[in-house]
């Protein structure tokens, strides 16, 4: 019976055992609050005294039997007490000074029937503030996240809170300064002030609770100079021939003054000082020290705090100089060049970007010249007396700061251009080519140089000049072989200086060439003549025959013509020798000087081929009564025409070129019957060759 109530115990005490396992099992699977957001926070008085911080509704346990509280100052966990009643929720280290360095914590809570169930919060740090006096009136404020970062409950937010301390601290009546956002971990404050007793602490705003640090602070005391200004730029405004001194305002906000020192024969002086921190700007107006040479200017800047025996303020160096940009130029009237030069400018960051050159003249605004990369410049004056400016300006390399240059200015006398440089003509006379080119002769012109070329103006060589000219001038090219191709001329004018001022238009001769391969009909081929003002009126075809003494106008073509066909048995007039020459002349139409131009080309001449033309019909009483030979040349030394009938009887003879014969018999002047004769022409020439011709003829009645 005892056996069989042991056994009996047994299982109940298995069974209760498992009920309290199960249960167990089912509160430990409860979802835990705590898990996104801090259970408690850590906040540290003014007198340094740690206090553990929770809302008992957020631990997330049923059956609270007690909580303990563990904290690692150095050595490792440690219990430091405990809380049971559930309506207190802070627990307040004691004897601990919380004010030296952060600590970790963490609270272990028993709940469930007796306490038999325990859980365990998120390990959670003090927040450590420090803060460093950087005696420039700013202070460097640090502090530590209370947990990993991405612990940290959402919508959270640092809040910089300051005091003005009792001493020491007991209580203080806590200001907000700002919100910081939650990644931050230190921020910067100034004082704004030269000296001050102040106190600073940063507390962490939570949804659930807010953990605040320790106080940090003291008296508060400016005794560092602003830093030294950096210039931006020493410009010379020319509009008010002042100099611009630009710097960058100082970051010490307590800055209430600059002071403005400037280099000048040989030593550094202070010339004025600008009041106010963003008052950056300062015009230098004694224009006898920077108006003809570069100047230094440095910048200091001075706070209002001041400290040691007697008082001095706080005064930053002098930053790196800067200077103004001092420019000289020189004007040579023969090449027409103006040679700038400068002193560099010195001590931008990253240097000198450029030096951009802006020139201006009495007829135009500033404009860009050039760039330069050094100190000097040539700028070419095209468009001579005249008054013309120059400035240079520096451009910092990869900022928008800038110098300006002094102003030069100067007359830019220029040796005179002529009004005109003209060719009028280019004629070919013989083997030769004349060209006559019109001038101005009311400027003081040097000399002229004639340039020829031989392929269409593609390159041009000087083949000629005339020292001390008097216009109108003609040149005689000898060796310009016109008669084998055309060639082109231009004519350039020198000044005093010796320089090519002007260029005329370009000349070219007429290249003439004649096709002789048709008996009747002459080919005459020519090139344009080219570069007259206005063109050409119309080209003169001119022939000349062996017996004339002068050339005639056979017909005028205008300027679109480059051909023409000669009939030339129109054309020719017994006594002939059987030469014919031809020539092209241009004539200009009427240029802005009043004048026409005259071009001729060359001269072709050939020997028109020897043309015998013989009638075969001889009709008696009729049109064609007379019958006789026709030959194109007017000089014959020997004569024959032997006419036999079909017996082979001599029926005539001519012995002169002018006799003819009119179908009768010579012997008895009786005239022949209707028949065919046979006729027999035999001549010698003046250049000593024999012909002869023979064929019928038929005679009518």
């Amino acid at each position: 019976m005892n056996l069989f109530k042991e056994w009996i115990l047994r299982i109940f005490l298995v069974l209760f055992a498992l009920i309290n396992t199960l249960s167990s099992f089912a509160e430990d699977e409860q979802p835990y609050p705590c898990a996104n957001a801090s259970c408690f926070c850590i906040q540290v008085n003014e007198i340094g005294e740690l206090s553990i911080i929770w809302d008992q509704n957020n631990l997330g346990v049923s059956n609270f039997f007690e909580h303990q509280f563990y904290a690692d100052t150095g050595t490792g966990f440690l219990y430091i007490g405990s809380e049971s009643d559930p309506n207190i929720n802070s627990f307040t280290y004691s004897n601990f000074y919380a004010a030296l360095s952060s600590s970790s914590y963490y609270i272990k809570t028993y709940y469930g029937v007796g306490g038999g169930l325990v859980q365990y919060s998120d390990t959670i740090s003090s927040i450590y503030f420090d803060l460093v006096n950087q005696f420039d009136g700013t202070m460097y404020l640090s502090w530590n996240h209370p947990m990993p970062f991405d612990s940290i409950p959402p919508n959270s937010y640092y809040s910089l809170e300051k005091s003005s301390p009792s001493t020491p601290p007991t209580s203080a009546v806590w200001n907000h300064v700002r919100n910081l956002p939650v990644d931050s971990t230190f921020t910067i404050e100034s004082l704004g002030l030269c000296a001050d007793w102040i106190n600073y602490r940063v507390r962490l705003v939570t949804d659930n609770c807010d953990f605040i640090s320790n106080i940090d602070g003291g008296y508060i005391q400016d005794q560092t100079p602003p830093d030294a200004p950096l210039i931006n730029f020493v410009s010379n405004d020319t509009s008010t021939n002042t100099m611009q001194i630009n710097w960058n305002p100082s970051s010490a906000t307590d800055t209430y003054a600059y002071i403005i020192f400037k280099f000048y024969n040989g030593s550094w002086s202070p010339v004025d000082t600008v009041f106010g921190r963003l008052n950056t700007s300062y015009y230098d107006t004694t224009i006898t020290t920077f108006g003809n040479q570069s100047v230094q200017y440095a910048v200091a800047a001075m706070d209002g705090c001041s400290y040691g025996n007697p008082p001095q303020n706080n005064t930053s160096p002098a930053g790196l100089e800067h200077q103004n940009i001092y420019l000289n130029s020189t004007y040579d009237q023969c090449t027409g060049i103006v040679s700038l030069n400068w002193n560099p400018y010195i001590n931008w960051s990253l240097g000198v970007d450029r030096y951009e050159v802006f020139v201006k003249n009495q007829q135009s605004s500033w404009s860009l010249a050039g760039v330069a990369a050094n100190n000097s410049f040539n700028y070419f004056i095209q468009n001579g007396n005249l008054n013309y400016s120059f400035l240079v300006k520096a451009v910092a390399d990869s900022t928008l700061h800038a110098s300006i240059s002094n102003q030069v200015e100067f007359f830019a006398v220029q040796n005179p251009i002529p009004q005109y440089s003209y060719i009028s003509s280019t004629s070919v006379s013989g083997d030769s080519v004349l060209i006559t080119y019109l001038g101005d002769n009311s400027v003081g012109v040097s000399e002229v140089y004639l340039y020829r070329s031989f392929d269409n103006g593609i390159n041009f060589t000087r083949i000629d000049s005339e020292i001390n000219p008097v216009f109108p001038i003609t040149f005689h090219v000898l060796d310009a072989m016109p008669n084998e191709q055309s060639s082109m001329y231009q004519v350039s004018v020198l000044d005093a200086c010796g320089n090519q001022i002007a260029y005329s238009n370009v000349g070219k001769t007429i290249f003439l060439s004649v096709d002789n391969n048709d008996y009747a009909l002459k080919s005459l081929n020519w090139n344009s003549y080219i570069r007259w003002e206005v063109g050409v009126e119309n080209y003169e075809v001119r022939v000349r025959q062996q017996n004339m003494n002068s050339f005639q106008n056979v017909v005028n073509l205008d300027s679109s013509f480059n051909s023409y066909l000669h009939e030339i048995n129109n054309f020719i007039t017994p006594p002939f020798g059987g030469e014919v020459c031809y020539k092209i002349k241009a004539l200009e139409l009427l240029n802005s000087f009043g004048e026409q131009g005259i071009s001729e080309s060359n001269e072709v001449c050939i020997q028109q081929q020897l043309m015998v033309s013989i009638p075969n019909a001889l009709y008696v009483g009729g049109l064609n009564a007379n019958w006789k030979p026709i030959l194109n040349i007017d000089e014959v030394e020997e004569y024959k025409v032997s006419i036999y009938n079909r017996l082979g009887q001599l029926v005539y003879e001519l012995e002169d070129y002018n006799q003819f014969w009119d179908g009768s018999y010579q012997s008895t002047g009786e005239l022949s019957s209707t028949g065919v004769f046979i006729y027999f022409m035999e001549f010698k020439t003046t250049d000593g060759n024999y012909h002869n011709r023979k064929g019928h003829i038929t005679v009518i009645r």
